[in-house]
């Protein structure tokens, strides 16, 4: 990854997507992957890092992202990854399980991943699918960068206390985003910018 500036947006292009390692680029540059919930929101945050509106499909009906997709960043050269979600999508569960694998396979490979970014809707409390990704990178020693998405959606108080229990979690802090808004977006950038250049020391340190 290329050294300079924290960029004011992502300069992000759609390179293609995948559902097995043999259609994975064949590249060497630095990739950081976008994981969670299949209602969290990562269409939405990818489009406003990239600051575009048309640059992932933002359904209602969650489960839409069905393969791994691949966004080079043209600026800063490093790459996004956005897996496909997990937990609610409605799909079948021959499908959920295909899903499933893709995601092992891609953390469980790929040599150019670098930083998990790990998305939860500020409503919700952590479960095992969370805790397991945050052990598992920690495991192979990719850094992580917790979001906590829809932040919009709350008042002051109840914001509050829903950020006091994420952060007591046991998984580190959390960093609170709104596409809405675009509350938090300059931290998740400058946090995604870290992760792709390695400099990124604990997790939710931005």
């Amino acid at each position: 990854m290329r050294s300079g500036p924290k960029p004011e947006r992502l300069r992000l292009d759609y390179t293609g997507s995948a559902a097995t390692a043999a259609e994975y680029p064949a590249w060497a540059i630095a990739e950081v992957a976008v994981a969670g919930r299949s209602n969290c929101g990562k269409s939405s945050l990818l489009n406003c890092l990239g600051g575009r509106s048309d640059l992932a499909r933002v359904s209602k009906t969650p489960g839409r992202t069905q393969r791994i997709h691949f966004f080079r960043e043209t600026a800063l050269d490093f790459a996004l990854v956005d897996l496909p979600g997990y937990g609610f999508a409605r799909v079948s569960k021959a499908d959920r399980a295909r899903f499933a694998a893709a995601v092992d396979e891609y953390l469980r490979e790929r040599r150019n991943l670098r930083g998990l970014v790990l998305l939860l809707d500020v409503r919700r409390t952590p479960e095992a699918e969370e805790h397991m990704l945050a052990e598992f990178t920690a495991s192979r020693g990719i850094r992580l960068l917790l979001v906590a998405t829809k932040v919009d959606k709350l008042g002051r108080a109840e914001r509050a206390r829903r950020f006091r229990e994420l952060d007591s979690a046991g998984l580190g802090r959390w960093v609170g985003f709104s596409s809405i808004s675009r509350e938090g977006r300059d931290e998740v950038l400058r946090g995604v910018a870290a992760l792709a250049s390695g400099q990124m020391e604990n997790a939710g340190e931005v």
